[in-house]
């Protein structure tokens, strides 16, 4: 029983629920009132101007003016008598009307210094104008329009000395003027309201917190306690006699089994040489009977395991691992197993997968399998007749995000809906007498639910009792690239094709800027076969002073770099005079792949974003949009004919494929492998340039860390973060993410416990490389003579505009 449905929140609800009907109603009928006072007090504000114009113009003097007369000393009079109010702030303007008598009004006397009313222009006519030519001054009800606006006006009489009215002043006020000193009063008052409203609540909150939930809590924490230590008490035993059968069954098959064993063992060699038919069956049930002891203690093992799972969960040891991964090869892995279950029990067992999904995630696939499998063995235990079904598709995608949706649908026993609340709570298993024949530990959904709330996922159950059950679970993955899953069991059955460039460039230019040199190595790298001719530079002002002697294609320009970021160094190539490349495409190069990414980039002056690590294809593909169409030869059938792989391994080959010094360091090289392209020569280079930084990044870094000059520490984390993931060292890639969020934020803490570590994990992995990478790798970029482009590599020989 929680707090808020406790009888004092409730208690306290219905105090406030009075107290806010009464105020509401109070403050609604005030602020009624309030605005008509307002709306009095403005109207009166704009007649005290109107009357004080109209007391300082004399009404015998104003009925001598004519058209004839307007040069003449007394129209100047009336004229300067008017203009003193011009200057006021709330007035827009002021001046004189005359009745013609015929219900027409005009202007005799005007104001306004730049575009004055003529004499004899009419006046637009209002109520409120002619109530005034009555004597009686007045404001206008409502607004009206005229060539200058639209005003709401005050109208104020000027007599001459016999009490007749001479004319009228009219002073303008315009509309915005007007509406917003009602709202702004108005607004005011319900500030006003709004405060006082509040702390009335609050005090009656105060009081009755202090006052009745004291002893009302009392009473429900005593409840509330007594129903759940009833509750834990009973799920306990019933867990732990469960567990008590659940255990022995598969100890009691091992140890039945293994007796058998030994007894054919040593019937075997009591058979005379020469039995061979007789050995052979000896050999035939020793096989069976260890096949039943490896089915008991994979069973034993499933219950352990979801024990000691739960355990971790429990005391909040549980923690996600996440990397890339295939969905296609997770869906094939896990429902060929449990398609083999169904089989088993004469099951149908069907898999209906969008082909459309991204392949390509980031996440935690062993939790992602676990979840998948919890639901699909269920499904399987608690069907005898019919089918099981696997849905999955994708939703809500937004970004680099997808939602995964899998839903498990079999056509089993069912759960009843009084079972339905208890279905994800630990000790708990449903329907005894109908499923106590069923192995488990009863702790699977337990388990599932809690692995979806760590990933931020959600599952929901829908059943029918006899009939069947439908699990659905959403999971938000990161997408990595959007390469389609297409048909699970042929993604997986088909050998992975080598890479063929897309197109061929010869003709075409263009310029790479990074601050890393393992990231121009792998760029350049990946787009050698395109014969594009690449230059490149390491910082911003050597990539504008190529910029100002080359004319590009196209530039890919890293976005965070010391001294200067890709921002700035695009804004002085775009305002360099006569700039070569003032309408070149600037393609911004970063690792920031959050929602809004794009669109900011974009509104900073670039023509496209991509993400690092650089993917072969995505560089492709966003080249062939942005070069000349001209200069690009597009290769059609590229991925069908694969060219001969080149002879020059990278890492030297030792047992298995060579890296396994690198998985030993914590190295994944699976992940640098898929961003080469699964080019290992690459790959190797790649290793190589990683170890040729380290002394430069680390005294950077070092430095940076010494001064507290944060802004260009997480310039060189950032890098760092980059680099690693691209190589798959993920642990030094997340700590690097950490302290360049830091560094942002001048958070120092976090910086000053993983500063050291993070460097201590650095050298570790060099060293780790430099064991089993050779001391110069081909394929490395030499650097380019001439002070003008001094740090600044070129792939391309011809040096030709």
């Amino acid at each position: 029983m929680r707090i808020r449905n406790s009888l004092s929140t409730k208690i306290i609800l219905v105090v406030e629920a009075i107290l806010l009907f009464s105020s509401a109603i109070f403050c609604v009928v005030s602020i009624s009132r309030a605005q008509i006072a307002i709306r009095a007090s403005i109207r009166q504000r704009m007649l005290d101007i109107a009357n004080c114009a109209a007391g300082s113009v004399n009404g015998d003097i104003l009925e001598t003016l004519t058209a004839d007369n307007m040069d003449s000393p007394e129209y100047k009079t009336a004229y300067d008598s008017i203009a003193v109010f011009r200057d006021n702030v709330e007035l827009e303007y002021i001046y004189c009307i005359k009745d013609e008598g015929d219900g027409r009004f005009t202007f005799t006397v005007d104001t306004d210094p730049e575009d004055p009313a003529s004499w004899g222009d009419e006046v637009e006519y209002t109520e409120a104008l002619n109530r005034a030519s009555k004597g009686t001054a007045e404001v206008d009800e409502v607004p009206y329009t005229d060539r200058w606006g639209s005003f709401y006006s005050a109208y104020s009489p000027v007599f001459d000395s016999a009490g007749r009215v001479a004319g009228i002043i009219g002073a303008d006020f315009s509309v915005e003027w007007y509406e917003g000193q009602l709202q702004e009063q108005t607004v005011s008052n319900i500030r006003s309201y709004i405060v006082i409203l509040a702390a009335t609540l609050l005090g009656a909150a105060v009081l009755c917190f202090l006052i009745v939930r004291p002893f009302v809590k009392m009473q429900e924490q005593l409840l509330e306690e007594k129903v759940t230590a009833e509750n834990a008490n009973k799920a306990k035993s019933d867990f732990l006699a469960n567990m008590s059968h659940e255990i022995r069954t598969p100890i009691n098959a091992v140890l039945g089994m293994n007796e058998m064993i030994l007894r054919e063992s040593r019937q075997g060699r009591r058979l005379p040489a020469g039995k061979t038919k007789e050995t052979h069956e000896a050999f035939d049930q020793i096989g069976f009977y260890a096949n039943e002891v490896d089915s008991a203690g994979r069973s034993l093992l499933t219950i352990i395991n979801d024990i000691l799972d739960f355990s971790k969960i429990e005391a909040g040891r549980m923690e996600l691992v996440r990397g890339r991964y295939r969905l296609s090869a997770v869906l094939n892995d896990v429902t060929g197993m449990i398609a083999f279950k169904a089989r088993e029990k004469g099951l149908e067992f069907l898999l209906e997968a969008d082909g459309s999904l991204p392949d390509n995630l980031f996440g935690d696939e062993v939790r992602v399998r676990e979840i998948i499998t919890n639901l699909l063995n269920n499904a399987v235990k608690y069907t005898e007749k019919g089918f099981v079904r696997l849905k999955v598709h994708g939703r809500d995608r937004v970004g680099s995000t997808v939602r995964l949706v899998f839903i498990v649908e079999d056509s089993g026993i069912g759960i009843r809906q009084e079972d339905m609340g208890k279905l994800f709570d630990k000790f708990q298993r449903l329907d005894m007498d109908r499923n106590s024949t069923v192995e488990g530990s009863g702790l699977g959904l337990t388990i599932t639910r809690n692995l979806l709330d760590m990933m931020d996922g959600t599952i929901s159950v829908d059943s029918e009792y006899g009939k069947g059950t439908t699990f659905t679970v959403t999971i938000p993955q990161r997408v990595v690239s959007p390469e389609p899953m297409g048909e699970v069991r042929t993604k997986a059955a088909e050998e992975k094709k080598d890479y063929r460039e897309a197109f061929h460039a010869p003709d075409a230019r263009i310029l790479i800027v990074d601050d890393t040199r393992i990231n121009l190595t792998v760029t350049a790298s990946l787009l050698k076969k395109t014969e594009i001719r690449i230059d490149t530079a390491l910082n911003g002002p050597d990539a504008i002073a190529l910029a100002a002697r080359w004319k590009y294609d196209v530039i890919l320009m890293d976005q965070r770099m010391p001294a200067m970021d890709g921002t700035e160094a695009l804004r002085r190539i775009r305002q360099m005079k006569d700039s070569p490349n003032a309408e070149t495409p600037v393609i911004c190069l970063t690792a920031d792949a959050i929602i809004g990414a794009r669109e900011r980039y974009i509104a900073e002056g670039f023509s496209d974003y991509l993400t690092k690590p650089v993917e072969g294809s995505r560089l492709e593909e966003m080249l062939m949009k942005y070069l000349p169409e001209e200069k690009v030869l597009p290769l059609a059938g590229a991925e069908d004919e694969p060219e001969a792989a080149e002879e020059r391994p990278a890492v030297p080959e030792a047992a298995g494929d060579g890296y396994a010094p690198l998985r030993a360091a914590g190295i994944d090289p699976d992940t640098g492998l898929l961003y080469c392209q699964e080019d290992r020569d690459l790959y190797g280079t790649l290793l190589s340039e990683y170890c040729r930084e380290y002394e430069e990044k680390a005294a950077e870094l070092r430095r940076d860390f010494s001064s507290r000059n944060w802004k260009d520490y997480s310039v060189y984390v950032h890098a760092l973060k980059s680099s690693s993931r691209m190589l798959g060292i993920q642990d030094l890639s997340d700590t690097a993410a950490l302290l360049e969020a830091a560094a942002n934020a001048g958070d120092e803490e976090p910086i000053r416990q993983e500063h050291e570590p993070m460097l201590a994990r650095y050298a570790e992995v060099v060293r780790a490389i430099r064991d089993v990478t050779e001391d110069k790798p081909e394929g490395v970029p030499a650097e380019e003579n001439g002070d003008p482009d001094a740090g600044v590599f070129e792939f391309a020989p011809d040096e030709t505009p």
